[in-house]
């Protein structure tokens, strides 16, 4: 075990047991995912795997499972409904094409065949399940692979990317897209008008108003454990309106702060400081801040996801990614 690992084990200990002594209502639905996290990260450590062969392999399993459930030719075991609200499709919450571009932007690489076809399997079950935080860091990481900064004033290079993006969002906005894909189109141009999103924006600014956090809290938080209470209400049907108890709020600063106040915050700072200068490239230090950034605004999957560790195994141990054999 690396010391950075047994460093985290240390200081999650205590913000554990402080947790513990606060005495939350169903701690587990919390700390199991920081157990399997653990654990997770210790067999990437210790196992001899090739993570990139993999993700490509999960990314093209993925895109297949999506489609199969589309046309509801296999049974949906992630979600009772196959299709939910805007034509919404349900299946596996796995991000692997995000993961290679960011594997791709840290090492200095450009786009190949290989990821061209992951990017365009990636891209289309995106679409299906409508996870606008996930297009986002799609898109983002996308387009930083494709710029060439050095040549980015140079007129050809700039004229060759607007008509690339032209050509992209005419066929967007053609008949020729997917009825399914073409529906949430919408969102993309005018992400403000995002059911989801105007949701969370309440549920935070709701949570932060009815705070009521001492000195000590404010420093120390509440421990792991700890969950947020929302009160939604259904201008159709009053009857439908309530209380909802949240593991937490989609936002994932708020988690880190909710669990730790202002120190576990300031060490997940200085952490992530620590891991953007381990990235040599510029590139991959615009696409690591990308990745933390807009998938903790909009969610808290980076601490629930273990796949998310990955992120840090490829900065801390790029070696050993390096020499992994193949499943």
């Amino acid at each position: 075990m690396p010391s950075y690992y047994i460093l985290a084990l240390v200081v999650y200990s205590f913000y554990l047991f402080l947790g513990l002594i606060n005495g939350h209502d169903s701690p587990l639905i919390d700390i199991k995912f920081q157990f399997f996290s653990f654990l997770f990260f210790f067999l990437l450590l210790n196992q001899n795997i090739n993570i990139l062969k993999l993700l490509f392999l999960i990314n093209g399993i993925v895109f297949i499972i999506y489609f199969l459930l589309l046309f509801n030719l296999i049974p949906n075991i992630w979600n009772e409904n196959t299709l939910g609200h805007g034509g919404r499709v349900y299946g596996p919450s796995i991000i692997s094409i995000n993961l290679l571009f960011f594997y791709y932007l840290k090492k200095g690489k450009v786009f190949d065949r290989k990821l061209v076809i992951a990017a365009m399997m990636g891209l289309l079950y995106i679409a299906l399940t409508t996870n606008f935080m996930n297009l986002a860091v799609f898109v983002a990481l996308a387009f930083l692979l494709m710029v060439n900064f050095k040549k980015l004033l140079k007129p050809i290079y700039l004229v060759s990317i607007i008509i690339i993006i032209i050509g992209g969002l005419t066929y967007l906005n053609s008949p020729y897209v997917p009825k399914l894909v073409a529906a949430k189109m919408k969102y993309i141009y005018k992400p403000w008008e995002y059911g989801s999103l105007k949701t969370r924006v309440k549920d935070f600014n709701q949570v932060v108003e009815n705070e009521d956090f001492g000195v000590f809290k404010s420093f120390f938080g509440e421990g792991y454990g700890t969950s947020s209470q929302v009160y939604r209400y259904n201008p159709i049907s009053i009857s439908l309106s309530r209380t909802f108890s949240f593991q937490e709020i989609d936002n994932g600063f708020y988690y880190i702060y909710h669990r730790g106040g202002w120190t576990l915050f300031v060490l997940f700072v200085l952490s992530h400081l620590y891991l953007f200068f381990k990235i040599k490239l510029l590139k991959g230090r615009l696409g690591f801040v990308v990745f933390v950034f807009f998938t903790c605004i909009l969610s808290i999957h980076y601490f629930n996801y273990y796949y998310y560790l990955l992120i840090p195994f490829f900065i801390l141990d790029d070696k050993r990614v390096n020499t992994k054999t193949v499943v």
